[in-house]
């Protein structure tokens, strides 16, 4: 699928917060906004809210 870019206008506290989540979850703010658009329309599973399971029993 061809990549297209989007320019928006927000908040500057908006965007530094963020880029302050992006930055906890170790990724782009791009990646961080264009998964959360993806999950906003439906296109990828909701984020699991639940902590990850211990593997090890």
């Amino acid at each position: 699928m061809a990549r297209v870019l989007l320019n928006v206008k927000i908040e500057q506290a908006l965007r530094e917060r963020l880029q302050a989540i992006a930055r906890e979850q170790n990724r782009t703010l791009s990646n961080l906004v264009e998964t959360e658009l993806k999950r906003v329309a439906g296109m990828v599973a909701p984020a699991s809210t639940e902590p990850p399971k211990n593997r090890r029993g």
